[in-house]
Formats: structure tokens, C-alpha cells, sequence
């Protein structure tokens, strides 16, 4: 076996959905399309992104001597059911983040493939992220060969639709490449989108506006306040969004024909906090709410993600001689700990949870 089939048919056994190779040349026009993003202000309170020196399309400034980049996905969708009977008390959750922080799960993965025992010799230099690095994920995905970019920006997959993370590692191995045919089609005339989206945040196809995306507001930002002309577009949606995704036809053609890819277990809704939260569950950590017995009582109907929490929470409570601000946001680290729902923090999440409310009850008096 070549060293490409070996490192595809461990990722695959492990359970990664795409393996790809990239070489790690510069690349100089998805670097001029991504300046002139952010030069238009698309970029908005993401400071990572708006660095002097970016090497976001140079992968030799993460590692001495790179040769090639080894670009995996995995897949993390899993369809959302109903709203719960009493829907208004009720917010909903991004698939991506439905189950276990996607970090943490995948830094494992990762682990299993470069200490698998046939390719442990070959990793002895590389570096792994996702989502870590300001690098351009997407740009390197297509120029693997995992995709092409949809109109929603995202990377779509003939084979596994968008509902993937991506992945890099980064090596000194000298790995051929076959880029991604140049005549795909792509999304054609199909607009549906940019045409769901109801805070437009898709000035144009392909390019996304991050200064009106629901996603950037309900997770990057923490303390700030939202623009009420963009929350009252919000829906129910308390932490990111999906509406670009779920419409396109490329998930909706693998939905209907059931061949989605399979996710790891970690990110099925079961495992993490699923696609609907309790809103009470996010304002009962809002401060001067309780005394510590009524906040225990109520915390006795929150769910969590294993048996040992609440005992946990309890115990912290019991050494606690005040319900303050710190030991809200310590009860609120307790209870979303492994998952991406800490994102925002405690004020982010609550902020999010009142919008979510506030547009229930204001559709409830529309159709009233």
C-alpha cells in the first residue's frame, strides 16, 4: 500500500468520513479573497481573523520544513425533531454542537490516527488542528479534493453534503496531491441559501457576512449587545444556526435517500445537551434570581450530561456563602462542561436565551 492508501484506511476504520492530500504551497489567491473579505468589514469583532501577518494561506508558518497537509472531515449531523410541546420555553441548538465539544473529540481521533501502529513512524513530525488556527480550512479542503464552495460559503461534498468538520494535519512527509476537478458545477443557479437566510447575511454567493450572521452573534460574541433589527430575525435559534444548510439540496438529496454519512458517537444529541435547550435552564443562572436553596431546587430539573454533576454542583453550592456573579459562571462551566455551549460564557448564553423568548412571545401575539 502507498503511504496515502495506509493514512485512508486507518482514518476511515477510525472513522473519518474524507481523506485528502494538499501540498502546502501558499495559496496567494484564496489569500488576496480573503483580505479583500475582511477588508469589507465581513470579518466583523473576530480579531483573530484581522491579524497584521495572517498565515491564514501559508501552512510553513505552523511547521518547520511542511511538505504536505492531510485534509480529513467528519461528519456531526444528526436530524432535528420537533420542538418540544411547550415550544416557547424552548431554544434551539446548532447540530454541530448538539453533542460533545468537537475539539476535544477530535483531538482523540487524531490521536488514533498518528499512533496507529502503521503509521506511527510517519507522523514523528506533524501538527494537527481544527478550527484552532486561522488558517483556511475550506481553501485547503478544495484544493484537496474534499469539496467545492458553496454559495453559503461552506464546503459541500457530492458525497457527505456540509454538515462536516475539517481537519489538518500538517507534515514534513512529501505526499502527492490530485486537486479537485476545475469543471464542477457546483450550486449553479440554486440561490435557496442566501434566500432562507433571515437576517441576509450573504451580500453575494459564496461570500458570508459575518457583521448579520445569527451563528457569529448567538457564539463569538459574549458580553455585547445584540442589534434588536438583527435578533428579531433570530427565531428560536439560542446557539448558532443551520438554516443555510438544511435547505440546500445537497444534504436534502442524501437525507432523502438515507445515505448520510455516519458521525462519531460523541457528536450524537444523546451524548450532549441535543438540538433543544430549556430556556429556564439558562435564566436560572441569571444573577440575583435565588437563594441557594431555591437554585438547588431548581437545578434538581436541569438536565445534564452524567449522573455526577448535580451531586457535583450541589457540593460546590453547599462551601458557597452567597450566590455571586463567580459562582454562577463556576455552576454554568460545571454543567456545559465538554461542549461547545460554553462558547458565549454564562451572560452570552442568558443574552441569547431572552432573545429567544422575547421572539416567541412576539410571534404568539402576531397570531393572536
Amino acid at each position: 500500500m502507498t503511504i496515502q492508501e495506509r493514512i485512508k484506511t486507518v482514518a476511515q476504520e477510525i472513522g473519518f468520513i474524507d481523506v485528502k492530500f494538499a501540498s502546502t504551497q501558499p495559496l496567494l489567491k484564496e489569500e488576496k479573497r480573503f483580505f479583500k473579505w475582511r477588508e469589507s468589514g465581513y470579518a466583523a469583532g473576530m480579531e483573530y481573523l484581522l491579524k497584521a501577518d495572517p498565515i491564514n494561506a501559508r501552512p510553513e508558518f505552523l511547521l518547520e520544513n511542511a511538505k504536505s497537509i492531510i485534509m480529513l472531515t467528519a461528519n456531526y449531523y444528526s436530524p432535528c425533531p420537533p420542538k418540544p410541546d411547550d415550544g416557547n420555553n424552548y431554544g434551539r441548538i446548532s447540530s454541530y454542537a448538539t453533542g460533545l465539544d468537537y475539539h476535544k473529540v477530535l483531538k482523540k481521533k487524531v490521536k488514533d490516527l498518528v499512533e496507529a501502529p502503521e503509521l506511527k513512524s510517519i507522523f514523528e513530525k506533524a501538527r494537527f488542528f481544527t478550527d484552532a488556527v486561522p488558517l483556511l480550512e475550506k481553501s485547503f479542503a478544495i484544493e484537496a479534493g474534499l469539496g467545492f464552495r458553496g454559495k453559503n460559503s461552506l464546503l459541500l461534498s457530492r458525497d457527505s453534503g456540509s454538515f462536516n468538520f475539517i481537519l489538518e494535519l500538517i507534515t514534513d512527509i512529501e505526499i502527492d496531491s490530485h486537486p479537485y476537478p476545475s469543471n464542477d458545477i457546483g450550486c449553479g443557479a440554486c440561490s435557496r441559501c442566501a434566500d432562507i437566510c433571515p437576517t441576509n447575511a450573504f451580500p453575494e454567493p459564496y461570500v458570508l457576512d459575518s457583521n448579520k450572521c445569527i451563528s457569529y452573534w448567538t457564539i463569538e460574541t459574549k458580553d455585547q449587545e445584540i442589534p434588536e433589527k438583527l435578533s428579531n430575525n433570530f427565531g428560536d435559534w439560542l446557539f448558532g444556526c443551520d438554516l443555510c444548510q438544511t435547505i440546500c439540496p445537497y444534504n436534502g438529496r442524501l437525507e432523502r435517500k438515507n445515505i448520510l454519512p455516519k458521525p462519531f458517537a460523541e457528536f450524537n444529541p444523546e451524548n450532549g445537551f441535543g438540538h433543544w435547550l430549556d430556556l429556564n435552564e439558562i435564566l436560572d443562572l441569571e444573577e440575583n434570581k435565588f437563594s441557594k436553596s431555591q437554585l438547588l431546587k431548581r437545578l434538581e430539573k436541569h438536565k445534564f450530561l452524567d449522573e455526577k454533576t448535580l451531586p457535583s454542583i450541589k457540593k460546590y453550592i453547599a462551601k458557597q456563602e452567597h450566590i455571586t456573579e463567580e459562582v454562577l459562571d463556576h455552576i454554568f462551566q460545571i454543567k456545559f462542561a465538554r461542549t461547545a455551549l460554553l462558547r458565549p460564557k454564562r451572560k452570552g448564553l442568558i443574552r441569547n436565551a431572552k432573545i429567544v423568548l422575547n421572539n416567541a412571545n412576539q410571534s404568539q401575539l402576531t397570531e393572536i
